[in-house]
């Protein structure tokens, strides 16, 4: 009977090894998703931020700009520049805003 009961513990054994290696997998993927899910926020709530930033500087020296015009300035560290275009009764405002580091 003793090569049986030896036979038993090397099943656990595996069991409890596949079971943990399966279960590691598993939070991987789970931090994986967690990672790519913040990753996401973080890119768009960057995007809101910069739109806010840029857009509050074109509105509040807007008046000033001849059309069509160009300027560029630096707002919160980050490089901010507008380009200015009047289509008819409206102006279009085109905005790029890069962080400097």
């Amino acid at each position: 009977m003793k090569p049986r009961t030896c036979w038993r513990k090397g099943a656990i054994l595996l069991q409890t090894l596949v079971m943990s290696v399966i279960l590691s997998m598993i939070a991987v993927m789970v931090v994986k998703w967690v990672f790519s899910r913040y990753i996401i926020a973080n890119r768009v709530q960057q995007s809101a931020r910069n739109t806010a930033i840029s857009t509050g500087y074109a509105m509040s020296n807007s008046s000033t700009w001849a059309i069509p015009s160009n300027a560029s300035t630096i707002v919160n560290g980050k490089s901010v520049s507008f380009t200015q275009t009047s289509g008819g009764t409206f102006r279009r405002f085109s905005t790029t805003v890069t962080d400097n580091f």
